[in-house]
């Protein structure tokens, strides 16, 4: 087993070998899209490398059937992914899950894309699916979602996603005290929604440099919450994982 409140470094199909089957509530996960992404900004120095992995497809195809084995019966599986290769993912996700809905995030804000021969691109899909059958635990709400995109100079990683909008589906679909896990949790979003409402994550990150972000955005974001600084009195949870995190 992994242990629970880290964002461990490393090969997630190698690490998710160490996940016994069906032992994580939910999975929230932001996949490479295999789009082999670069940027049509005219910049001297981009930003951020391009992703490992945005051009393999058997990654995607590995990844999604692990997913499957490590989740509980009866919970759900959110893959965000583009229009550009959303063939592939559903077709792999269908493998195995039970589909439910493929929602669009409205980013409320449009991307740059082909200026002169193409629409500008404002959305991104997320594949919603069951591993058996997983209840509504909020409102149900339609399958279009607006939530702005976290600001190009708020980045800290290029596929961030906002924490807004994970808050959302953990809502949705988990308990307090249950287990969110990612295989390529990035800079660790999703970790911190699961710390703001009382869940457990195991997030799993490639790149060291993103590691060591997350976990920094983690210290800052547990420091809060102990101290009450946003005024919730800070829970036994939350004062139970501080030595594993800091």
């Amino acid at each position: 087993m992994l242990n629970l409140n880290t964002i461990h470094q490393g090969d997630c199909l190698e690490l998710m070998q160490r996940l016994e089957s069906g032992s994580v509530d939910l999975i929230i996960t932001d996949p490479p899209y295999l789009m082999n992404y670069r940027s049509n900004r005219r910049v001297v120095k981009e930003k951020f490398n391009h992703i490992e992995n945005d051009t393999n497809q058997q990654f995607i195809k590995d990844y999604i059937k692990e997913c499957y084995r490590i989740l509980k019966q009866d919970s759900a599986f959110y893959c965000f992914c583009s229009w550009h290769k959303i063939d592939i993912f559903k077709q792999e996700v269908e493998k195995y899950f039970n589909l439910k809905n493929i929602i669009v995030w409205n980013k409320n804000n449009h991307g740059s894309g082909d200026l002169n021969g193409s629409y500008a691109p404002k959305h991104e899909f997320i594949l919603f699916a069951h591993k058996g059958r997983a209840l509504n635990k909020q409102k149900r709400i339609p399958d279009v979602i607006d939530c702005a995109k976290i600001n190009s100079d708020k980045l800290t990683h290029p596929t961030e996603k906002p924490i807004d909008l994970l808050k959302i589906f953990i809502l949705n679909n988990s308990e307090e005290d249950t287990i969110v896990f990612d295989g390529c949790a990035g800079t660790g979003s999703l970790a911190l929604a699961c710390l703001n409402l009382n869940r457990n994550f195991i997030g799993i990150e490639k790149e060291e440099k993103y590691v060591k972000v997350a976990q920094q955005r983690i210290k800052e974001v547990a420091g809060c919450k102990a101290e009450g600084d946003d005024g919730i009195p800070p829970t036994n949870k939350l004062v139970g994982i501080l030595p594993k995190i800091l």
